[in-house]
């Protein structure tokens, strides 16, 4: 005989499955410090192309008028100014990835846990159908 409680809740575990556990469930295979690390370091290696990219474009931009003053320049002044911006913008970044991987992983783990809690009273479902 059917069980409506049970086929309730194989069928809200399906739906979880289906589409937030495949989102969830692989986050919770790592620790919570290798998952923020891991996204870190995707991060920093994003604003570093980019900040390469920008500085290459903006360069280019003003390509006629560094040439003009290609032997008055200050190489030196030049290389602090961008790394001291490039700095600022990765430890932004760097921190607002923090933020966001942190909330994701703690948010995973949650969802993982209800799930896994309603495998649990289902196989306890099962087990008192045997008895």
């Amino acid at each position: 005989m059917l069980d409506k409680e049970r086929i309730r809740l194989m069928t809200r575990m399906a739906s979880f499955e289906a589409n937030e556990g495949k989102q969830f469930i692989p986050v919770t295979e790592y620790f919570r410090s290798d998952y923020v690390g891991f996204n870190m370091l995707k991060t920093a290696a994003s604003v570093t192309a980019s900040f390469v990219l920008f500085v290459g474009v903006e360069l280019f931009c003003q390509f006629e008028e560094t040439m003009s003053e290609l032997y008055e320049l200050e190489f030196a002044s030049l290389a602090v100014r961008y790394l001291r911006e490039f700095l600022i913008v990765l430890v932004v970044y760097l921190l607002i990835a923090y933020i966001v991987y942190s909330y994701r992983y703690t948010r995973a783990r949650k969802n993982v846990r209800i799930y896994q809690k309603s495998l649990k009273r289902l196989s306890a479902m099962y087990g008192e159908e045997e008895v």
